[in-house]
Parts: structure tokens; sequence; C-alpha cells
């Protein structure tokens, strides 16, 4: 294998300069004050520091955690079902129908996104005002990061030891116990990382609530957006920052809890 390790090298050269340079980057950002990207005229500054009392800010972060958490019970509600469905039934073409659920995915999420806003502003829609609603980023929302729920339930499923199930029949439960105290217990892990890959994107994106939410829902994403746009780099590249160390540590206790489920 250490032959193979020279191979390994340009990916490493690419991660420092797409990820470590400009992380490094935005972290100077934060302790000096520029106007856009005059950069000649920073000067040293923590004002981006003070700024973290911004109630506006917190509106944001509030309405991400929401959104977030409305589309993961969502996605919860409609994945297990459906993994569960395509682990358990006999069809014989599984994979096929998993197909069927990844094309959507093929399309730019842009155009998916867009494709849902001209549909809410059809005639027949229009009256409901569902564009500029929760309601409606949540929707869209759920449609975008659905599979990434059903595939890592349907993924544990699959490798179930079906004699359990057996078993607790053989012994006189009934199905939904069997489901509630076998089934659902071992299918854990597939939920958290559903969880996982659904939560993060969902409160971090700004893509669909700018558009479908016709700028009227502010996600943390849109706040961070705004700051660039308007070229206040500083401010943006902190509160970008501050992102970055939330979602590395979810992911770490994401980690550590799928090590102790495995322990189990």
């Amino acid at each position: 294998m250490k032959q193979f390790k020279k191979l390994s090298i340009p990916y490493f050269v690419w991660l420092l300069i797409l990820v470590v340079v400009p992380l490094i980057v935005m972290f100077a950002l934060t302790f000096v004050n520029s106007k856009g990207t005059n950069f000649s005229t920073a000067v040293a500054s923590i004002d981006s520091y003070k700024r973290l009392g911004d109630v506006s800010l917190y509106k944001s972060i509030w309405t991400s955690l929401k959104i977030a958490f409305y589309t993961v019970v969502v996605c919860i509600l409609l994945g297990y079902p459906c993994a569960y469905f395509l682990s358990f039934s006999n069809i014989k073409n599984k994979m096929l129908v998993l197909l069927l659920l990844i094309l959507p995915m093929w399309c730019n999420s842009m155009l998916r996104i867009i494709s849902w806003y001209k549909l809410f502003q059809a005639e027949g829609l229009q009256a409901l005002h569902l564009a500029g609603s929760e309601g409606a980023v949540v929707f869209v929302t759920v449609t975008t990061y659905l599979p990434f729920m059903i595939f890592p339930i349907y993924t544990v499923l699959e490798k179930l030891d079906r004699s359990l199930i057996e078993a607790s029949k053989d012994l006189g439960v009934s199905g939904p116990k069997t489901f509630l105290k076998v089934t659902l217990p071992l299918s854990l892990s597939g939920i958290s990382s559903g969880v996982i890959m659904v939560f993060l994107p969902a409160a971090t994106g700004f893509a669909i609530s700018q558009t479908i939410g016709q700028g009227k829902i502010q996600l943390i994403g849109n706040y961070i957006q705004a700051l660039f746009e308007k070229g206040d780099y500083n401010f943006g590249s902190l509160i970008s920052l501050l992102m970055s160390i939330i979602i590395i540590i979810c992911i770490i206790l994401f980690q550590k809890m799928q090590g102790k489920q495995g322990d189990k």
C-alpha cells in the first residue's frame, strides 16, 4: 500500500489550496476591519466579535433550527416507511426503485427549486399563497433531502439479521411490538445518519429559503449571503467559521454516537 501513498499527494495539495488556505484567510479577516475588497486600508479590529450580539443573527439561527427540525421530522415520517417497505418487500427490482428515488438528484438542485416556485405561482395554487411561507420552504426542503433519509435507513434494514425478527415472532410477540423492540432499535444508526445528512444542509442552506421564501424566510445561510453581498467580509467570515465549527462538532458527536451503538 505504501507505493500508492504518492497518489494521495494531489488530493492533499488541492485540500490545502481549496480548504485550508481559505479557512486561514477567513480567520484572519475576523480580526480586521476592511471596506469590501479594499484590504489595503484594513486595520486590526475585533468589531466583528462585538457584533455577535446582533438580534437578527439569532433570529436567523432560530428560524434555521426550526425549518431543519420540521424537515427532519417529516423526512423520518416519510422516509422510514419507504425504506422499511423497500427492505422487507418481495419486489424483485429494488435497485430500480432506488434508482427512481435518485433520478431527481441528478438534476440541478436550483432547477428543481425554481420548478417548485413556478408551480406555486401557477394560477390554481397562487391563491393559497404558498410561496413566501415557512410551510412551502419546509415542503421543498423535504423533497430535496428526503433521499438522504431513505438510503441510510434502507442500508441498515437490509443488513438487519432477519432471524432476530423471526425469533421474536416465534416467541409470540406481536408484529408491532417486534418492530418497536427489535427492528426500530437496530435501525437507529440509519436514522441518526439520515438526521445528520438532512439537518445540516437544511439548516445551513440558502437557495430554497431565498427562492421559495421570496426573501421573507431568512436562514443563517441567507444571513451570511447578505453579509458577503454587502461587502462585509469580516463579520461574514466570522459567522461562516462559527457555523463550520458547529458542523464539525455535530459530526464528531454523531461519530461517537455511532461508536457507542456499534459497541452495543
